[in-house]
């Protein structure tokens, strides 16, 4: 809107009320491209004449915060709100579009056991507007009208609840009764005898093997009409076993109307049904030290098979007690089956223990002896033999009191580093298959290493266990045709000589009769420099690593499109926390072999030719990344009135208010150690 001042700029400033609009007339239209009024603004108001007027609309906010929040400026408001509101949801076709998606929505609601309204269940009933409008006109009161609901009150009466409906229901139709009844009851036991349980036993295992290769598992529970039809008014499949819920509508559809909600059961790694109603109730202890078939009653009080206890005999635990035939009296073994006292030994030739009281205790002379028993049992067998070649075997373990040491698990794969991040033993690789360079090994390989470029994926690569590292490191190329897809070329963190340089630009201006600088802020500019290497444990390795550094270096190149047309690509770096899947530009990697770094010769041993799987290339490489990041968020100062958070600069991976970079930054509790799969995202 045009605007004529009558005066001079001097004039207004010393006369402001000399200022005069000339173009007040002029109306709203034709604001729609093409032609054509929207109708908006929805609330249109006249300017002011003076000064004075416009002064007197901003009283309005200083009224007192009384009877309600806001004051009679809120209730003002709550007017205008109800009114703006009103026409919006009249107008075509924006209006009515937002109502059929709020009624979608609705229908998008999980079927739960409540009161029905309009031919559905209240949570999944709509109002077309009227309940919204009830919230807008009773805004600042603290009146709270539910959404959802046929009118207003459908979803406040009591009596519509959930709590009520499921306490008042019969027990029989009760939602999980009926889930229970139809989907994990099972026909009763009748065979009692020990040896007729084993065979019941054999039968139910052939019976399970059956419906993992067959379809889903089968029950044939016995309800009544009436418990059925409550049931399908749940959702809950009566039809077909292998699927818990399916109803339409609820969160599995589309706007309530396209596809169906289902819940299936649990399936096994071969994507057959589970049936848990005939897995076996392990509870229970043996009768008798020999009776293998002994029995007990599970929490139904159904007859099944027990489960043992071993009672480990201290007498059998401790070397020299099988070694020389001593008896539980003299190497201080009492009724309880618990060590007491084992004397010293009494000279340098053999070992034994005497008979005699005034000995130290047992944990006090040998705690610190190994037994000969758990040296000697030892599997030293060829399998046994290739499994411990892939692990560190901890010897603390083998002495006599293991808990007056300090020893870990190192057979436990989240313990033993080799399994826990994936880094492979090469060492420990069967001489048998090193020639083959097809053939997988992974306990011997590095994970990572082996690790090919992703095929392109619109999630995290983070998530799957071939890519864990003790920090994060990874490289995701955005798809210039599908910017929501990546192709993720994953390093080992061999990290070295990390360097983020922030600079402000500040533009310096000098004026005449002033001998300093005056400075005006410009921008600011940051690059991030770091190197990294790779190196090949195993022939194996090899050629994934050579596919993914070229494929790394290919993406400084242009990409074309079908026209012809030279593109750019971004990268998304994650180093640990620093950077989590921060886009940004590769602008220079820069490939250095140390003097030292072995090459492979590709040549056979003893000379037979060429290594026809091997190239003559460099084992280990190092690379020197130059990267710009464009941060996720605005950069800009922290902690300031605009902008109350701290901004993720350093942390660029503490976006998210659910991340653990973020809670750091902004002094907030660390949720845990486990981490959110939103911080991958």
């Amino acid at each position: 809107m045009a605007i004529s001042p009558s005066g001079s700029l001097l004039d207004i400033y010393n006369n402001p009320q000399s200022f005069e609009f000339q173009s007040k007339n002029l109306k709203y239209d034709k604001d729609i491209r093409g032609g054509g009024y929207s109708g908006q603004p929805f609330i249109k108001r006249v300017a002011p004449d003076d000064i004075d007027n416009l002064n007197s609309l901003t009283t309005e906010a200083l009224s007192l915060d009384y009877p309600i929040r806001g004051g009679s400026y809120e209730e003002l408001a709550a007017r205008e709100d109800f009114a703006r509101i009103d026409r919006f949801l009249l107008s075509y076709p924006r209006g009515t579009a937002f109502l059929d998606k709020q009624a979608g929505l609705m229908l998008s609601n999980p079927r739960i056991q409540m009161a029905r309204s309009g031919g559905v269940f209240a949570n999944q009933a709509y109002s077309d507007g009227r309940n919204l409008m009830n919230q807008v006109a009773d805004a600042g009161t603290g009146i709270r009208t539910p959404n959802a609901g046929i009118d207003q009150f459908v979803l406040e009466r009591f009596e519509n609840k959930y709590e009520y409906i499921a306490a008042s229901t019969p027990v029989n139709e009760n939602r999980l009764v009926l889930l229970k009844d139809l989907k994990l009851s099972q026909p009763p036991q009748t065979s009692t005898s020990s040896i007729n349980q084993v065979g019941t036993i054999i039968q139910d295992l052939a019976n399970t093997v059956s419906s993992l290769v067959n379809d889903a598992p089968s029950i044939t529970p016995t309800l009544s009409s009436t418990q059925l039809s409550v049931a399908t008014q749940l959702g809950i499949n009566t039809v077909t076993n292998g699927e818990l819920f399916n109803y339409t509508g609820g969160p599995g559809s589309l706007y309530g109307i396209v596809y169906n909600t289902q819940i299936l059961r649990a399936t096994n790694s071969r994507n057959a049904f589970i049936d848990t109603s005939k897995a076996q109730k392990w509870i229970g202890t043996f009768n008798e030290e020999d009776n293998r078939t002994s029995v007990t009653n599970n929490i139904y009080g159904e007859t099944v098979q027990g489960r043992p206890i071993v009672d480990l005999s201290q007498s059998k635990l401790l070397g020299v007690s099988k070694k020389y035939n001593l008896n539980a009296e003299l190497i201080g073994i009492n009724g309880n089956n618990e060590s007491e006292t084992l004397s010293q030994q009494s000279g340098d030739g053999f070992i034994r223990a005497e008979n005699a009281s005034n000995q130290p205790a047992n944990n006090t002379i040998f705690k610190y002896t190994m037994g000969y028993d758990a040296i000697i049992s030892r599997d030293t067998t060829s399998a046994q033999r290739r499994v411990n070649r892939s692990r560190i075997t901890d010897f603390r373990k083998d002495i006599m009191n293991p808990d007056a040491v300090f020893s870990r698990d190192y057979t436990d794969d989240l313990t033993n580093i080799a399994t826990r991040v994936g880094i492979g033993n090469p060492g420990s690789r069967l001489e048998s298959s090193r020639i083959n360079i097809d053939e997988v090994d992974p306990t011997t390989e590095d994970k990572i290493n082996m690790k090919d470029i992703t095929a392109p994926v619109d999630f995290s690569s983070f998530l799957t266990a071939d890519a864990r590292d003790l920090v994060k490191f990874s490289f995701e190329t955005i798809q210039n045709n599908n910017e929501d897809k990546v192709r993720a070329t994953h390093f080992r963190a061999f990290l070295t000589g990390y360097n983020d340089s922030h600079n402000a630009e500040w533009s310096a201006k000098r004026y005449s009769g002033r001998g300093e600088n005056f400075y005006t802020y410009q921008g600011a500019d940051r690059d991030v420099n770091f190197n990294f290497k790779i190196a090949a444990q195993s022939r194996q390795e090899m050629r994934f690593l050579y596919r993914k550094l070229n494929y790394l270096l290919s993406t400084l190149y242009p990409d074309y499109n079908s026209a012809g047309a030279m593109r750019g690509n971004i990268t998304k770096l994650t180093i640990g926390d620093l950077f989590v899947r921060t886009p940004g530009i590769l602008t220079s990697l820069n490939l250095t072999v140390d003097d030292n770094y072995a090459w492979e010769i590709a040549m056979t041993d003893p000379e037979a030719g060429a290594d026809t799987g091997m190239l003559e290339t460099p084992q280990i490489i190092d690379v020197a990344v130059n990267f710009k990041p464009i941060l996720n968020v605005l950069p800009q100062t922290g902690l300031t009135e605009n902008n109350p958070t701290n901004t993720p600069i350093l942390l660029a991976g503490g976006v998210a208010a659910t991340t653990k970079a973020y809670a750091v930054l902004n002094n907030q509790p660390i949720r845990g150690p486990v981490r959110s799969v939103n911080e991958f995202n």
